[in-house]
């Protein structure tokens, strides 16, 4: 019973795929797509308008940069022997560590330093690599 009172009606509109109903389909999608990218185009210029309103202004410098220091060239360390074990290595290497914490924060530092692990990354030393 619905299926022939939808036949009816279609037929009435010319058939479920007449060139009308076709035509009447085309011109709903080219509206839609067109009010889309008309809202998107005004959120834009609203965004736009943001930015020049509500941006903070870069200071200008007046005067030039400080000119900046030489920096020493680097010295290429002489290569490493290694004559101790790797508890004599860790040890030095934790000092190592220590003396450069305390040397940059001789106030904050109160010698708490502990290494957790030590383990070596795909079997081998990082400064060889190449």
């Amino acid at each position: 019973m619905i299926n022939t009172a939808l036949t009816a009606v279609a037929q009435d509109m010319g058939g479920a795929f007449s060139p009308e109903r076709l035509a009447l389909a085309g011109q709903m999608t080219l509206i839609g797509l067109g009010m889309v990218f008309a809202v998107l185009l005004i959120l834009w210029a609203v965004l736009a308008i943001f930015k020049v309103i509500f941006a903070k202004p870069e200071p200008k410098m007046k005067t030039a940069p400080a000119p900046v220091a030489p920096q020493p060239k680097a010295v290429e360390p002489a290569p490493v022997v290694n004559t101790a074990g790797d508890d004599e290595l860790i040890a030095v290497i934790t000092a190592a560590v220590a003396a450069y914490i305390a040397s940059e924060e001789p106030e904050a530092y109160q010698g708490g330093f502990r290494v957790v692990s030590f383990r070596r990354v795909n079997g081998g030393r990082a400064w060889n690599a190449k």
